[in-house]
């Protein structure tokens, strides 16, 4: 019990110490940037964004070549060339000995940008970073610096999220915390990526440029309107009776008018849909971060329902973060503690006689919740990040049991195993050494593993997905899109995916023998697939009316309770009865 509670402080406090730094590198009003040993981006606060003219979620993943260092430029101290043993010591220099050192830098429409930067390295070999405060420069002398960027946004002319988060703090001491006297309404616009991705950025640029204007000209009693970075926007509203969410709707609701109206861009009308999240200072909230935090939170509770709608941060929000807050710290145990585990659920061919595989799905036995849903936990480690060492970790035991089990002659010579692989694992720059390195540790021929990634994973943003997807069928192993039917995918990345399986989402399964429209759907998914040379799954089959009518479409395999539920590897075999392919 005494080494159980002192194994936790490092923990709580490493935890804690994370979120004060990041908060702290999201106010500083200096750019901070950092590269992994790659040379891909790896932090990006709001004030590069703003001096830079890049947003975090633009460059995140991405070699900082592509960005700031155009091609022909040369190297920088942030070249992804290897980091020489001179760069190390930057980051031991105070600046009383000289630790700033002059670099040039490119923004994103073309002009240089002159600055000083403090740097550090942390890490060795992999794990190596590189990472520094930039300060930027009056004229290239080096010496003065220019407060008129820092309070606007380069791009569109707005107040920039520092300049925001100054008003926002007065705002907060003039009010004395009332309830309901300041409101905070953060802006996204929905599918802006799709613009970047078919018009290019020159023609993004344009959009936020002319979406900024249109908040200015229906501000009406907002104290400040701010470029929150990437295609977010935040409003600031200060009311002394405790009105400012009245204002704040208000304001919305002229936004939404605004907006209904095309963005012409290039020749071509650009239609805009948004979603908003509004918070107050209620609950006792007297600081601007967390009231930023808040209006974030609820931003995205309107995205997630689909976008296009308003979302308030209330009681059952709050409530809702400080679990998932409580959750994130568990989780951060979780590993360390063993409570993770795996479950298996078989894959069969559609006439139920013989399994060709097992997907490992995970499971976590918290020692006070007990069984904690994955789709409680599952979007937290996404959020925060665990997922990538949680998922390093699913993917390496699923390969371990499969080759166990073939050692033991259950799983025979063909038997594979199916893995997911989450949006985020897909943004890591290490996805693809990650499964490299597992499967030479496992000793599993990469064909036995397939890893399945979810239809809008891969459409959030194609082009980057469609060279890690490249990347990982160079390996060897099988790729599959999971939960088809259920996102925005085009038949034109569809067939330039290089995919193996198409996964039918359990939604359309379910409705086989009830729907005639859902089996059109189906038999209509069955035949693309085919077409393309890809092998179907039916996830969630429960009924044998359901297996029948699959069958008749000339589906290749199934997976559901009628077969199993996913189980344990202990009793996985013993409970379908049936025999791993061999």
């Amino acid at each position: 019990m005494v080494v159980e509670r002192m194994a936790r402080v490092p923990l709580i406090e490493l935890s804690q110490w994370r979120d004060r730094w990041m908060r702290l590198v999201s106010l500083s009003p200096d750019a901070f940037l950092e590269v992994d040993s790659s040379g891909a981006v790896a932090e990006w606060n709001p004030r590069a964004e703003e001096l830079f003219g890049w947003g975090r979620d633009e460059v995140i993943g991405r070699p900082l070549t592509e960005t700031l260092m155009p091609p022909g430029l040369g190297l920088s101290p942030f070249s992804p060339a290897p980091v020489p043993d001179e760069l190390v010591a930057v980051g031991r220099e105070s600046p009383e000995e000289g630790g700033r050192r002059p670099i040039e830098l490119v923004h994103r429409r073309g002009h240089t940008v002159r600055a000083e930067a403090v740097l550090f390295a942390t890490g060795f070999g992999a794990s190596r970073c590189i990472g520094g405060f930039i300060y930027d420069c009056n004229g290239g002398d080096g010496t003065e610096e220019v407060p008129d960027r820092a309070d606007h946004d380069p791009l569109t002319g707005l107040a920039s999220r520092s300049r925001f988060g100054c008003q926002l703090e007065d705002a907060l001491a003039a009010t004395s915390g009332a309830p309901g006297s300041v409101a905070v309404v953060l802006l996204d616009l929905d599918r802006f990526k799709a613009i970047n991705n078919t018009m290019g950025h020159d023609a993004g640029d344009l959009v936020l440029a002319a979406v900024a204007e249109r908040l200015m000209l229906v501000a009406g009693s907002a104290v400040v309107i701010a470029r929150f970075g990437g295609d977010e926007f935040l409003a600031l509203f200060r009311g002394a009776d405790g009105d400012a969410e009245a204002e704040a709707s208000a304001f919305i609701e002229r936004v939404r008018g605004s907006l209904t109206e095309p963005i012409e861009v290039a020749g071509a009308a650009v239609y805009l849909d948004e979603s908003f999240g509004i918070a107050l200072n209620t609950f006792g909230v007297a600081d601007a971060a967390e009231l930023l935090s808040n209006a974030e939170a609820a931003m995205y509770r309107a995205k997630y329902r689909g976008g296009s709608g308003i979302e308030t941060f209330g009681e059952s929000m709050r409530l809702e973060v400080l679990d998932r807050m409580a959750t994130e710290q568990s989780l951060h145990r979780a590993l360390d503690r063993s409570e993770l585990m795996l479950h298996y659920q078989p894959v069969v061919e559609i006439d139920g006689s013989t399994t060709v595989g097992v997907e490992a799905l995970i499971r976590w036995q918290h020692p006070e919740q007990g069984l904690v849903s994955p789709h409680r936990f599952i979007a937290v480690a996404e959020e925060s990040g665990l997922i990538i060492p949680i998922g390093a970790w699913v993917l390496e035991q699923a390969c371990h049991q499969l080759r166990d089990w073939q050692f033991r002659g259950e799983a025979g010579r063909s038997g594979s195993i199916e893995v997911n692989l989450s949006a985020r694992q897909i943004d890591d720059p290490f996805i693809v050494s990650t499964v490299e390195a597992i499967l030479s540790r496992t000793g599993l021929p990469a064909e036995l593993l397939t890893l399945e990634i979810t239809e809008s994973a891969l459409m959030r943003d194609a082009s980057s997905a469609m060279g890690v997807l490249r990347a990982l069928k160079d390996l060897g192993v099988m790729l599959a899109i999971d939960d088809f039917g259920t996102g925005y995918s085009s038949l034109s990345y569809l067939r330039r995916f290089p995919l193996d399986i198409l996964k039918v989402d359990r939604s359309f399964v379910e409705e086989l023998g009830v729907s005639a429209e859902s089996e059109q759907i189906v038999l209509a998914v069955i035949n693309l697939a085919h077409a393309l040379g890809l092998s179907v799954v039916a996830e969630g089959v429960e009924t044998p009316e359901q297996l029948e009518v699959l069958a008749s479409f000339d589906c290749d395999l199934a997976q559901g309770y009628l077969f199993s539920k996913p189980l344990p590897a202990a009793e996985i075999a013993a409970s379908f009865g049936l025999p791993i392919s061999a």
